[in-house]
């Protein structure tokens, strides 16, 4: 972290893309009804030296994604997932310990961005992204980078025998999902996300995950933590 700003090593080493993670220093991105906090964001983002159009999206929970060609829209309805190749338009995902996913490919010069809570995994957003950057850009699953930023951890993350078993029967192949202690089931979403990403092709090293717990640290918002309307965001754009 650096003036209240957290970043991902593997994204630094490129100067062709530009990103951050907020924390409650710059404010929560969201109002109430939904509403993205335009101020907020455009002040966090020229922090970071973002000064372009910022898309974000109606976050639902779903596997959708999809292709930004243009900022006509700066709010995509009913979406997950985010991808485009052009320049300077940014790309925004607000989360409290659902899991802020970013991507970059830096070959073919295409980044994207996806909120996954434990909805958008077993609605495959995950897939859906990898999936889109190969039919629609052409890229090749061994280059992409991607950085999961700051969520909810395992401990902190108490599910139902019921959503586990969900899980258990989408993602049958995948080992170490949960943890159980004193007769309760704890899920694991970033090694879900993880083991999702590797099935379809990421190189292990180029995956990086940041290891703070949303719930656990001050500095940002969590939703369990009884931060019901409050985001942070993460924003990623090329140069």
């Amino acid at each position: 972290m650096k003036d209240d700003i957290y970043q991902f090593q593997k994204f630094l080493k490129s100067k062709n893309v530009i990103h951050g993670v907020s924390t409650k220093a710059f404010g929560s991105m969201k109002r109430l009804k939904d509403q993205t906090d335009r101020e907020s964001l455009e002040k966090f983002a020229k922090k970071i030296g973002i000064t372009g159009d910022i898309v974000c999206m109606q976050q639902i929970h779903s596997g959708s994604v999809v292709i930004i060609e243009n900022t006509n829209e700066l709010r995509i309805a009913e979406t997950d997932g985010l991808l485009t190749n052009k320049k300077n338009i940014s790309l925004a995902v607000l989360t409290a310990d659902c899991l802020p996913i970013l991507f970059y490919d830096p070959r073919k010069e295409v980044i994207g961005i996806a909120h996954a809570g434990y909805k958008g995994l077993l609605n495959h957003i995950i897939e859906n992204m990898i999936s889109n950057f190969v039919s629609y850009f052409k890229s090749d699953s061994k280059d992409i980078i991607v950085g999961i930023g700051p969520s909810i951890e395992t401990i902190c993350y108490q599910v139902s025998v019921e959503l586990l078993e969900r899980f258990q029967e989408a993602f049958p192949s995948f080992e170490n999902i949960f943890v159980e202690k004193d007769e309760k089931f704890f899920l694991d979403l970033r090694g879900i996300a993880q083991q999702c990403l590797m099935k379809d092709g990421i190189v292990k090293e180029h995956i990086e995950i940041m290891d703070i717990c949303t719930k656990s640290d001050p500095n940002f918002y969590s939703y369990r933590g009884g931060d019901k309307n409050d985001r942070f965001v993460s924003i990623i754009s090329l140069l």
